[in-house]
């Protein structure tokens, strides 16, 4: 980005970057970040959440370099820990942009002209909330993991609060968004507080508070690589490999839809996810049957006020989707192989 840009211009994007225990990846993901090519000035407020690793003195470094640019936050206790959104209570209030863009120590951008092409887009369809674009997938290494896997199925076009309750709760890889700044605030400390103790992921809980106040435009072009780090760590492709999948994204709707009614007077309804993740957790009890299993099921249908309904719900939703089983089969398989166990 031309020094005089950046000099001159107001603050147009606010770039987000959360970081812990990143030392090995950082760089890489701040040098994307820094090789923009944009026609307006933008910021990268880097927030490290007290990592014992050398990440914090990386971003000592970047910060000294591209003092214009780079905002560190280096926590000394760790603030993920507390169930603090650091999103509303660091990088908004710091933040000067009227957009606000993504990316994790540990992913990077792939396109030099990722924040023009995004911002173009919005400034010139004021309907959208936000945008976002396809991504690959990468291991700690750089290497290209199986196209587009996981990601791959969002594809270009119009994604609605409709399309977040029932068909799928993500737009998009986090490095992959931008939104008006307005799409997550909060006027309300108090609702700010609760929305960070949602028992959720942060992009999924961003995704609900962005469908709510409007739509997102997802377009094609892959502009970004997410790593999924399966081999320890602390990132969230690490997690995986050490919960139920399929039960976390359950209570996730669960937790979304109680914040939604009692702080927001909204009402959510991910009834339709919530049959689906239940499918799901039944061909995996009969595939495989153990006890953690079959208790999972059995939560997953003790939610539902009408036993006789879900059950009907259930059995249509193998009839309609009868892959399903074939699908939890496959996912096991590669389960397997990518983390070492089932």
């Amino acid at each position: 980005m031309c020094d005089e840009i950046q000099a001159i211009n107001k603050i147009m994007v606010s770039v987000s970057c959360l970081t812990y225990q990143h030392e090995k990846y950082l760089r890489q993901a701040l040098d994307s970040m820094l090789r923009q090519k944009t026609s307006f000035a933008y910021e990268i407020i880097v927030h490290d959440d007290a990592s014992t690793d050398t990440t914090a003195a990386i971003i000592r470094e970047y910060a000294g370099k591209y003092p214009e640019i780079i905002k560190p936050i280096l926590q000394r206790e760790n603030q993920y820990s507390q169930h603090v959104s650091i999103t509303h209570k660091f990088i908004l209030p710091a933040a000067r942009g009227k957009y606000i863009a993504y990316c994790e120590g540990d992913d990077y951008w792939t396109d030099p002209y990722k924040l023009q092409k995004q911002v173009d887009f919005l400034e010139e369809h004021p309907e959208y909330m936000a945008t976002s674009h396809e991504c690959w997938e990468v291991d700690e290494k750089g290497k290209m993991l199986s196209s587009r896997y996981f990601y791959g199925y969002r594809k270009r076009g119009v994604y609605t609060l409709e399309t977040h309750q029932k068909k799928r709760l993500l737009f998009g890889q986090t490095a992959t968004l931008m939104h008006r700044r307005e799409a997550i605030e909060f006027s309300d400390p108090e609702a700010e507080d609760k929305f960070g103790k949602i028992k959720a992921t942060g992009d999924v809980k961003k995704a609900m508070l962005i469908s709510l106040r409007g739509d997102t435009y997802c377009c094609e072009e892959v502009m970004s690589h997410h790593r999924r780090i399966y081999a320890g760590g602390d990132s969230w492709s690490a997690q995986l490999s050490k919960i139920n999948v399929n039960r976390f994204v359950f209570d996730e709707c669960l937790a979304m839809q109680d914040f939604a009614k009692d702080v927001l007077g909204v009402k959510l309804n991910y009834s339709k996810l919530l049959i689906l993740y239940t499918t799901i957790a039944l061909g995996k009890t009969i595939i495989k049957p153990d006890k953690d299993k079959w208790d999972n099921f059995q939560y997953m249908c003790s939610v539902f006020p009408n036993k006789t309904s879900v059950a009907f719900k259930i059995m249509l939703t193998l009839l309609k989707y009868p892959f399903l089983v074939v699908t939890t089969r496959v996912s096991g398989l590669r389960h397997r192989l990518l983390y070492g166990k089932a």
